[in-house]
């Protein structure tokens, strides 16, 4: 599928593999409308960029129910409607789920799940109208790993997965296709420097978000319904689909060093969780 003059909503547009993103999408000809919390942010994605004139901002709280009707009112009706849904914003609490607090797992379903869904919900409508529409709901290997110190994420991330399946079959005799994109450890500042290093003490392997954003954009433009990035994931994912209690005995190996490192990222006491929650939140992670 070409990209050239489509019409692209992109959500947490101004984090790091959302950056990486929009520019991609504009270098292949798209139009891009960025969507993410801030307005100041978004425009600095696109302000030196060659192709900045097919850009435009929505600034829009998708953890509110009125800030996504109102980007998906702006969305039906932008340069006569978009033909492609990215849905990429996401945020994660690296913890046992012991310490976490009430506010961090809302945070994580509503910006994670519900948004997403939601957005898809309301722009279903408007997608169908356009000859080639597609919907790309941006997960994460651990959308098909679960993963100690990530229960909650990996809950959400789950579900997206589920949610694109079905609505994949929901929508198979429309011309929507329905897309499904599960990235490994990415270098982001999505990720504390708990996360980091986990990865580095496991061997884990991260990747630059403008190579993340390429195999999206690649993705797309195939046709590939659902695309996991890297090796061993890829296979670990598929392992885990058929023998999870191998991949169960793998990582229980590895829980003394998870745990290890998630005290080091825990949430801090509930006196001060709420300015940590919403710091997650006005810094949300462009992907998952």
């Amino acid at each position: 599928m070409s990209l050239h003059d489509k019409r692209v909503l992109v959500t947490g547009a101004s984090g790091g593999i959302g950056r990486a993103l929009v520019a991609e999408l504009l270098n292949e000809g798209a139009q891009v409308l960025l969507s993410g919390r801030d307005h100041a942010a978004l425009s600095k994605v696109v302000a030196h960029h060659p192709e900045r004139e097919r850009s435009a901002v929505f600034a829009a709280n998708i953890a509110n129910a009125s800030d996504r009707a109102r980007l998906c009112d702006f969305a039906a009706r932008w340069r006569g409607g978009i033909d492609i849904l990215i849905n990429n914003a996401g945020v994660n609490d690296f913890a046992f789920l012991s310490v976490q607090s009430g506010e961090s797992l809302d945070a994580a379903v509503t910006i994670n799940l519900i948004a997403p869904i939601d957005l898809c919900r309301r722009l279903s409508s408007c997608l169908e109208l356009s000859d080639g529409a597609s919907i790309v709901n941006i997960g994460s290997v651990f959308g098909c790993i679960g993963f100690a110190g990530n229960s909650v994420y990996c809950a959400t991330k789950f579900g997206l997965r589920g949610f694109t399946e079905a609505l994949r079959r929901e929508l198979a005799d429309t011309n929507v296709r329905v897309h499904y994109f599960a990235p490994r450890a990415t270098r982001t500042s999505f990720n504390s420097d708990a996360v980091n290093d986990l990865n580095v003490a496991l061997g884990n392997a991260s990747d630059d978000p403008a190579e993340v954003a390429r195999h999206i954009v690649r993705s797309l433009q195939g046709g590939k319904l659902e695309t996991i990035i890297g090796w061993p994931e890829k296979f670990f994912a598929r392992l885990n689909a058929v023998l999870p209690r191998l991949v169960d005995m793998a990582l229980v190996q590895k829980l003394p060093v998870i745990r290890d490192f998630a005290s080091r990222s825990s949430s801090p006491p509930p006196d001060h969780s709420r300015s940590a929650l919403l710091n997650s939140i006005a810094n949300p992670r462009e992907s998952s």
